[in-house]
């Protein structure tokens, strides 16, 4: 069930908008974005660094989506996009609604989604309210559960890829949690790549700070050699792989 704005949160002015970057280099490949993000979140996944965002958002103040559309009305002639993240974005049966605000203006938008709304996702790209997804991998699919810590649906994910493979603009991404093992890597991989949904993925670093759960803040991060091993495994099988967050 989707997620109306009184049901996260009433003192929200218009949507949970509770974080704003102005200027960022490194959200979107080859472009200066904008970067929103909005409140709460389906998962709890252990390594989550937007602890505040998903458990602790009434402390926060909203961001005024006024105030937003002003700045990229004014600094329109080196902004390039804006990246919508969270939290989970697909969560919200407004996020329609928020998405052509923006379009509006003329920005290109990115999505930050973990996949687990395919049909949120596939309206956003049918209405084309969306110009470019990334969406979070967790694990292998047995291990999903684990990792989010949350009931998933893993057919709703599987969709989910499904849908990207057909629109063409997305990469995904898996954040290397030290409970995510090389085998898990494979398996996902293998499947995109059977699927057809092989066009990029990038593997990225796991932070232990300010996690949602407590223990993962002292689980030492796999080592930038380990990864560099992790992504020499699978990027035969992708058009576009990388590492991020080193």
């Amino acid at each position: 069930m989707l997620i109306t704005k009184s049901t996260i949160i009433q003192t929200a002015e218009k949507y949970p908008i509770k974080g704003f970057v102005p200027n960022s280099l490194t959200d979107w490949d080859g472009k200066v974005s904008s970067v929103i993000f909005l409140a709460g979140c389906n998962f709890r996944c252990k390594y989550c660094h937007n602890k505040n965002l998903v458990e602790r958002f009434d402390l926060l103040e909203d961001v005024s989506i006024k105030n937003i559309k002003d700045y990229l009305v004014k600094n329109s002639d080196f902004i390039d996009g804006v990246v919508i993240t969270g939290g989970e974005p697909c969560m919200y049966s407004w996020i329609n609604e928020l998405c052509q605000e923006i379009k509006s203006l003329g920005f290109d938008i990115k999505l930050e989604t973990n996949g687990s709304f395919p049909e949120k996702l596939h309206e956003l790209i049918n209405l084309k309210l969306v110009d470019f997804v990334a969406m979070d991998l967790k694990s292998s699919f047995e291990n999903y559960q684990n990792i989010v810590n949350s009931e998933v649906n893993i057919e709703k994910i599987k969709q989910s890829i499904l849908i990207l493979k057909e629109f063409g603009n997305y990469e995904f991404r898996i954040t290397m949690f030290p409970e995510i093992e090389k085998e898990d890597l494979i398996k996902i991989s293998s499947y995109l790549k059977q699927a057809q949904a092989n066009k990029a993925l990038f593997l990225q670093q796991f932070r232990n700070e300010n996690c949602l759960d407590d223990q993962a803040n002292s689980i030492k991060p796999y080592q930038k050699e380990q990864l560099e091993s992790f992504l020499e495994l699978i990027k035969q099988d992708f058009v576009k792989s990388g590492l991020r967050n080193l």
